[in-house]
């Protein structure tokens, strides 16, 4: 069964480095890691984890299938701070505000006597900063006039993140066990230093109470007899106790909250417990250190433990499921209900499939749909993308790669997405890139239907149907020596073209009613004129400008109408850049609209430069357009003559100097009148 993959999206190396020791440490190799900024956020993963809220919003990734980390504090850097003298006024220095400000948070849990700032590079630093307190990441934008610098290093993950990510992605907790120990353990250890190094106890209590805020895990620490000797503000505020006045120091546990379990049925690892109306994990850790006979850490998970039922009772997958069946094709041209029926009859088959078509066209959906309605449906569905994948990544995600095979491969090696797609589908997306290297080593799976490892000795049998697509020219890649002639006609078994939308424009009005549909929120209709612009466009992007367009429409229309000033700037230079002569322009006119209103305008125009005015606002046109059978408010009056500025028929000083006829103006108003009396 192939493991899980978590998607790791930080603003740094080091910070990817970091979750990735913990991460290992907890979980061993159970979870596949995979590098956001290496593999790009569209990657196919299982969940997503990021270091900082904003990626959500940056990257467009889906909140459920995506963890925001919490974050604590590095104990190994607690010492530095607590050699702070009392109310040090300190600069918190990360790499962006919005993390200094996390870490603003993170260290006022210490409880420690500082005045924190979260650095903003783009706002006047306080007066009176003293010390710099700098993250790992933050090293770079420390400003020249801070003197004393003090490394806090990176912020790990927060216990309650791993635990959701396990809940998440439904895996055991086999380390979890030896993870709180060894944290716990370190807690204790830097406490019994600072014991040691200070001799002070008043100034070991709150060095032990600073370490124990960092957590957002309840912390206890009992003596032999069950009396509380430390206990943070987590395990108050998750028992319900105010720590102010019902502080558990000092005190047995068991007589301040009776309902707690018996610390003889805490086991070592970590289990959960009924405690009131919710459900609370907890471990305990044999210290025998000092007074400390054993501490135990604990955590409200009833939220966790919703999201753990919740994916039991889903059934895992060896694979990524298609997302998109024929339900998600909207067309009713003769031309896609053609390619339809042939995909439907390419579906029933085991043969390979290659789909061509421009950019935008929908070779992804149609893709996805073959795998639907084919015999392979209940297997997986694997997509890889060969635009900007180097060779040497290629190679290793597509035939995976044994232990040792190269330096930072994987203990235990990693299967590559043949095998991962075994009994199902492989999808071959932009193939007419894929690496020339790469190419020969596809041609003998297709051949041979087994891979190799990198690094390996042995073959794998695979049983795998290929779909590849490419919207590229590959009879030319060919001439040009960038495409193997062997594998083209290996891929060109049942060829599949997607019409590009100019050539199926019958679909554009339903595509976008779809899109009004989808991104509308409100009842919203598209003016004839629009609907015109849009059928008679020429889509170079194809449907996905055109699901572009009518979000872009949707967002600015401020009416029940969307009307052509709601239309995209390269619509205006569309018109303005395919006419030529004064046929076209009115051509031109009368796509765009009512020719009468038009040509209303332009005769406004023409009179105000007969009777010796050299230009003229909207309120004048208006007023003389009342004299004829068509009625203008001054509002569709500014839009039919931003039209005609588009065209160049008309031309609009600056500063409220009004507008006047074009030399192309008067000639195109003189075809105009002569169609009226023809």
């Amino acid at each position: 069964m192939p493991r899980p993959c978590l998607l790791l999206v930080t603003r740094s190396h080091e910070v990817y480095e970091l979750f990735c020791r913990q991460l290992h440490d907890m979980f061993s190799d159970a979870i596949e890691l995979l590098d956001a900024a290496e593999l790009g956020v569209r990657v196919e993963a299982d969940l997503a984890l990021c270091s900082y809220r904003e990626a959500l919003r940056e990257h467009g990734l889906p909140e459920e299938r995506t963890i925001v980390a919490r974050r604590t504090v590095d104990l190994t850097k607690v010492t530095n701070l607590v050699q702070l003298p009392p109310g040090t006024r300190c600069l918190v220095v990360n790499n962006s505000y919005d993390t200094a400000l996390e870490t603003v948070a993170s260290l006022e849990n210490l409880g420690l006597d500082l005045r924190l700032y979260p650095y903003d590079p783009g706002a006047p630093m306080s007066d009176g900063i003293e010390v710099a307190l700098v993250a790992a990441t933050g090293r770079a934008y420390v400003p020249p006039t801070v003197d004393r610098v003090v490394d806090i290093g990176l912020r790990p993950i927060d216990y309650t993140t791993l635990l959701e990510i396990a809940f998440r992605l439904d895996i055991p907790f086999r380390n979890s066990q030896l993870y709180s120990s060894t944290y716990i353990r370190q807690i204790v250890q830097l406490s019994l230093h600072l014991s040691e190094s200070l001799r002070v106890e008043r100034m070991l209590n709150r060095q032990m109470d600073a370490i124990f805020q960092t957590v957002h895990e309840g912390l206890v620490a009992l003596a032999e007899d069950g009396r509380v000797v430390q206990a943070n503000r987590a395990a108050h505020r998750i028992l319900g106790l105010d720590p102010g006045t019902e502080s558990l120091v000092g005190r047995r546990l068991w007589d301040v909250v009776p309902s707690f379990p018996e610390l003889t049925d805490i086991r070592s690892e970590e289990n959960i417990y009924a405690f009131h109306e919710s459900f609370l994990v907890i471990s305990r850790t044999d210290v025998s250190e000092g007074d400390i006979g054993s501490v135990l850490a604990f955590q409200d998970v009833t939220r966790l433990q919703k999201l753990e039922q919740d994916f039991r009772r889903k059934v895992q997958s060896k694979g990524l499921l298609p997302r998109y069946s024929t339900q998600h094709i909207v067309a009713h041209s003769p031309s896609m209900v053609k390619v339809l029926e042939v995909v439907e009859k390419i579906a029933r088959t085991d043969r390979t499939v290659l789909i061509l078509g421009e950019s935008g066209t929908g070779k992804e959906l149609i893709a996805h749909t073959i795998h639907q309605l084919s015999a392979r449906r209940e297997g997986p569905f694997l997509p890889v993308n060969f635009a900007g994948l180097p060779a040497t990544l290629a190679e290793s995600e597509l035939f995976g790669y044994e232990e040792g095979a190269f330096t930072g491969a994987r203990r235990g090696g990693k299967p590559g997405l043949f095998e991962l797609a075994h009994n199902g589908t492989l999808f071959l997306d932009e193939i007419g890139d894929a690496p020339f290297s790469i190419q020969a080593l596809l041609l003998r799976v297709l051949q041979e239907r087994q891979v190799m490892r990198i690094g390996g000795d042995r073959m794998i049998p695979v049983d795998v149907r290929i779909v590849a697509a490419t919207n590229r020219d590959l009879k030319q890649l060919i001439r040009e020596g960038k495409f193997r002639e062997d594998l083209y006609y290996r891929l060109f078994v049942l060829p599949v073209y997607i019409p590009p939308l100019r050539e199926r424009r019958e679909d554009i009005p339903l595509l976008v009613e779809h899109f009004l549909i989808r991104y509308g929120g409100r009842r919203i209709r598209v003016a004839d004129a629009v609907m015109c612009r849009l059928q008679h466009y020429d889509w170079p992007g194809n449907v996905r400008e055109l699901e572009s367009v009518v979000q872009y429409m949707v967002t600015v229309c401020e009416a029940s109408e969307i009307g052509e000033e709601d239309l995209p700037p390269q619509f205006r230079e569309h018109v303005a850049d395919d006419v030529d002569d004064e046929d076209d322009m009115v051509d031109a006119l009368r796509t765009s609209g009512d020719l009468d209103q038009f040509t209303a305008v332009l005769e406004a125009l023409s009179r105000a430069s007969e009777i010796g005015m050299k230009s003229v606002g909207r309120s004048f046109v208006a007023s003389f357009i009342q004299g004829y059978p068509v009625h203008l408010s001054e509002s569709q009056v500014r839009h039919r003559m931003e039209v005609l500025r588009n065209l160049g028929l008309i031309r609009t000083g600056t500063r409220r100097q009004g507008s006047a006829l074009t030399e192309k103006g008067v000639k195109v108003l003189e075809v105009l009148r002569r169609g009226h009396t023809g």
